[in-house]
């Protein structure tokens, strides 16, 4: 049986494009599986880039996060200019 950075990485290379699905098809814990992210991106070999960043131009209602009233979901007093609330990030295996 290979560590849970050799089961993330065969994961990745199979295709699979979650956290939360690599956790499912290895066992692994997801803080094993954030921890072996988190690890394998500080050693190059998996790419994280952000997709989004900051409160989007719509305001809060038009923001992943926020509720149906129109609220913000981040715990934010409301939009602002600065990079707060929650960001996509996308993980790519690193081809060398």
């Amino acid at each position: 049986m290979s560590g849970p950075l050799h089961q993330v990485l065969d994961a990745f290379e199979a295709g699979v494009s979650s956290k939360a699905e690599i956790a499912q098809r290895t066992g692994l814990s997801a803080d094993v599986v954030d921890a072996s992210v988190d690890h394998l991106v500080r050693m190059g070999r998996i790419e994280a880039r952000e997709l989004a960043m900051g409160c989007p131009g719509g305001g809060c209602s038009s923001c992943a996060s926020g509720t149906a009233d129109g609220a913000p979901g981040c715990g934010a007093s409301g939009p602002s200019a600065k990079r707060s609330g929650p960001a996509l990030v996308t993980l790519t295996l690193r081809r060398r």
